[in-house]
């Protein structure tokens, strides 16, 4: 009798096992979806992401999970933030329904610590990046003859194929960071070889074709921080290898600086910017100097805890109304990141916000998973001095999405890492 019980018993134990495996999985698979979805549909995103947080909801397994990650440095530096939006509802100057949306827009920061409790599995993170890879190259290769057949989806430009031009430019960027890691870490050549050949093509779709100034700077930034790893990772460079690097660097820099949609782009970002004083159209660098210059004024008023969540629109409405021109062009978006979170949570709010990037730092996943985390997160600070990345609803679902799977930290089985 003693043996049946048991007998029952362990097999009860492995069905409850399989069952936790299977929901383990299903969660993953949809973090997965999740990410792509954000590249084409924010509806199908959604949809994913809400099927994730209800298979959470069902599964004691993956509930627990979240429960431990609260642990690990980056979820609680989250928590922090998201504490202090949902307290920048109380003193919001924006009318309830504008404050109300983007308290819930912010939301994007709670799928941080839900991936971060998933991805604890190094064979997971490197299924989410062979997929990743795979889905954005794959888009880059039909990208290229959609831009030299002129064909352009309504709205857009040729042979961009994503949401927008510049998520288009950061995701390719990532991508390519991604392969080109991938490539040097690859023990054959039969993974090696296609791995950089998707590196060196979304490199090139990126110089080409992707007319978006925030895919340079995702894939400048990138290359430094993976160069830097290889470099300084391991035992001290040599001479040999510290020539190599330079030659990378430089060839993607000339590239950029050579190709003639890149070099078009930047050479008009940097004469709008110059000239903006003297212009009386509506330009994307020219309005965001305008935007800019009017900031100090705006924080001065509020500098501790500012506007309220969603307030930003409301404040900089009152402060320009009445001006001549593109001076009193108004906005819900001074598009950059730092003075958003300035103007509405105050230097209290920045100070959380900017916690987050030593948390990341002390998150200690696996090789090379907390460089490819890490080297996007720099990616994401560079290109917000000029927008919003952390807020939008694309870049910002997925860095918070793309931290999660990458900076997760592996479960210690038997001593060993998983």
């Amino acid at each position: 009798m003693n043996s049946t019980a048991a007998g029952l018993a362990g097999f009860g134990v492995a069905g409850l096992h399989a069952s936790s495996s299977r929901a383990h999985a299903a969660a993953c698979w949809l973090a997965i979806a999740a990410v792509l979805a954000l590249l084409f549909s924010p509806p199908l995103a959604n949809l994913a992401e809400l099927s994730l947080g209800l298979l959470i909801l069902a599964s004691a397994d993956l509930r627990r999970r979240v429960v431990d990650v609260w642990r690990q440095p980056v979820a609680r530096a989250v928590l922090v933030f998201y504490a202090v939006i949902c307290v920048g509802l109380v003193y919001s100057i924006a009318p309830s329904p504008v404050a109300l949306s983007m308290w819930g827009g912010w939301r994007k920061l709670l799928l941080l610590p839900l991936v971060l409790a998933l991805f604890d599995d190094p064979r997971w993170k490197r299924r989410f990046l062979l997929v990743f890879v795979g889905v954005v190259t794959l888009c880059a290769m039909v990208s290229f003859p959609a831009w030299l057949a002129h064909y352009s989806i309504p709205k857009m430009e040729p042979g961009v194929l994503l949401r927008h031009h510049a998520t288009q430019g950061m995701i390719f960027g990532v991508a390519a960071f991604c392969a080109a890691v991938l490539a040097l870490r690859a023990e054959s050549a039969s993974m090696r070889l296609p791995l950089a050949a998707c590196a060196v093509l979304l490199a090139a779709n990126i110089a080409l074709v992707t007319p978006g100034r925030s895919g340079y700077v995702v894939l400048l930034v990138c290359t430094v921080a993976a160069l830097a790893n290889f470099l300084f990772a391991g035992k001290r460079p040599g001479a040999k290898a510290i020539a190599g690097a330079g030659l990378v660097f430089l060839a993607v820099v000339a590239g950029l600086a050579l190709a003639p949609t890149s070099r078009d782009r930047i050479a008009q970002a940097f004469h709008e910017a110059r000239d903006y004083r003297q212009q009386t159209e509506n330009t994307s660098m020219g309005i965001r100097m305008i935007f800019w210059n009017n900031m100090p004024d705006l924080i001065r008023q509020r500098p501790l805890l500012g506007y309220g969540t969603g307030a930003f629109g409301t404040a900089y409405d009152r402060l320009v109304a009445g001006r001549p021109g593109l001076a009193g062009t108004p906005t819900g978006d001074p598009h950059n990141q730092y003075m958003k979170v300035v103007a509405e949570h105050g230097l209290v709010g920045l100070a959380a916000f900017l916690a987050i990037l030593p948390a990341a730092w002390r998150q200690r996943p696996s090789s090379p998973y907390r460089l490819l985390g890490l080297g996007v997160l720099a990616a994401w600070c560079a290109t917000s001095l000029a927008n919003s990345h952390f807020s939008t609803f694309s870049e910002g679902s997925f860095i918070y999405l793309w931290l999660g799977a990458m900076l997760a930290e592996e479960r210690m089985r038997g001593g060993q890492q998983s």
